[in-house]
């Protein structure tokens, strides 16, 4: 699985893990990554979303991903298909949301699943 953590001065000391995870079938050189409205996850450039990592589960490719974010975190995202040199080849088309409540724990794992729209 990918893994991102980044780590500001501004950033609360609280952090949990976000997880990703996409079933979608590629073809040969082509990838999966997540991007999205904040800079963990690369301010809607594709070139600097969190590249997915693919996972074969039963007849299943599934796409996986994990950050750390901070407490409280929340954004938009959407998942596009990409080649080797992180060129859009597709976007799935709808933006998702994410709001973290301040509930959680640190270093709780929170799974994201979705289907491809």
């Amino acid at each position: 699985m990918a893994t991102i953590d980044l780590k500001s001065p501004r950033s609360p000391s609280k952090r949990l893990l976000l997880s990703f995870r996409i079933p979608y079938h590629t073809q040969w050189g082509q990838s999966l990554l997540v991007s999205g409205s904040e800079p963990v996850l690369g301010s809607w450039n594709v070139k600097r979303g969190l590249l997915l990592t693919p996972v074969h589960a039963n007849n299943d490719l599934l796409w996986c991903g994990t950050l750390s974010v901070p407490v409280g975190f929340r954004c938009e995202y959407g998942y596009f298909l990409v080649d080797d040199e992180r060129e859009l080849l597709r976007w799935e088309g709808s933006r998702h949301t994410i709001a973290l409540t301040s509930e959680f724990q640190e270093g709780e794992v929170v799974e994201i699943h979705d289907l491809w729209q």
